[in-house]
């Protein structure tokens, strides 16, 4: 019927190839997962097991704690400023693509909302928006009278400008 947990992870810890890292996850030990060496690394690795939006001086604190080495906030936040896989969801505060976040600035994001439902009131275009992004409400208002990207229809809804 297999092998036991025990004797699975007696192998393991004889094994180079196999490794368990701080979260007690297994795993080849030439992954990043397992085995981070970048402050890249450590950061991805923080925010899947937060599984929320982190702001960068807290991922360096708790990669700080994790790996008893310091890592510089400057350092980490240039880091996920580089990274495609980190997506800015409010000021300084990153979470991972991977958790379904659309990328982008409040008018794309607004656009993106737009498209998919088509014309919608102001009030739920800033439900939609904030139920992903970390912005302040009037951001969305003031980027929906942009008449370049988005229009006002006669009864109050907002559309995007093709």
């Amino acid at each position: 019927s297999g092998l036991s947990e025990a004797v699975a992870k007696n192998y393991a810890s004889i094994s180079k190839k196999v490794a368990v890292n701080l979260y007690g996850d297994l795993g080849l030990s030439d992954w990043p997962e397992i085995n981070p060496k970048t402050a890249r690394d450590w950061a991805y690795l923080v925010l899947k097991k937060q599984q929320k939006p982190l702001h960068f001086n807290d991922i360096a604190s708790l990669v700080t704690k994790m790996r008893n080495k310091s890592a510089h906030a400057p350092t980490v936040h240039n880091e996920l400023i580089k990274d495609e896989n980190f997506v800015l969801v409010g000021k300084g505060t990153y979470t991972l693509k991977e958790f379904g976040v659309t990328p982008g600035t409040a008018r794309e994001i607004i656009a993106h909302y737009l498209k998919k439902h088509g014309p919608l009131a102001a009030k739920d275009v800033v439900k939609m928006v904030l139920k992903e992004r970390l912005f302040k409400e009037n951001t969305i208002l003031i980027n929906l009278q942009n008449r370049r990207n988005f229009k006002r229809m006669d009864d109050g809804r907002y559309s995007v400008l093709a």
